[in-house]
């Protein structure tokens, strides 16, 4: 029974860390990337912009200050980067200092999840010791 919990903690564990390497080898490989404050969330739907709330495709474009030009870049549409807009709260893109059209959206709120599945691991562990 113990080894059966250390192997599953294990694999927990496991399945927690590969999603924050991911984010930690992706935040080192953008660490020349500028972050700039997102202006203005709109929809383009067959070139025309439309509000987001009548949009059926899933793509947005959102419109940045990068050093004193305004910017516009369609990117994948994100649920919790337009909330946060909608809210007030302040939302930022990573923006590529060589080629300000080329952005990394850092809103992904999957962290919540990878920390779950180690907590879940780490429990799972500890349990298999209590266990044995």
């Amino acid at each position: 029974m113990s080894s059966v919990l250390l192997i599953l903690g294990g694999c927990f564990v496991f399945a927690g860390l590969l999603p924050l390497l991911g984010w930690f080898k992706s935040k080192i490989s953008k660490h020349h990337w500028r972050v700039c404050k997102v202006d203005n969330i709109t929809v383009a739907i067959n070139h025309r912009i439309a509000s987001l709330e009548l949009a059926q495709q899933k793509t947005m474009m959102v419109s940045f200050w990068f050093e004193g030009h305004i910017y516009s870049v369609m990117v994948d549409y994100s649920d919790s980067l337009f909330l946060r807009f909608k809210q007030g709260k302040p939302c930022t893109l990573l923006v590529d200092k060589d080629n300000p059209l080329n952005v990394y959206s850092n809103i992904y709120m999957w962290h919540g999840f990878a920390l779950s599945w180690l907590l879940a691991g780490c429990v799972l562990v500890l349990a298999s010791y209590i266990f044995y």
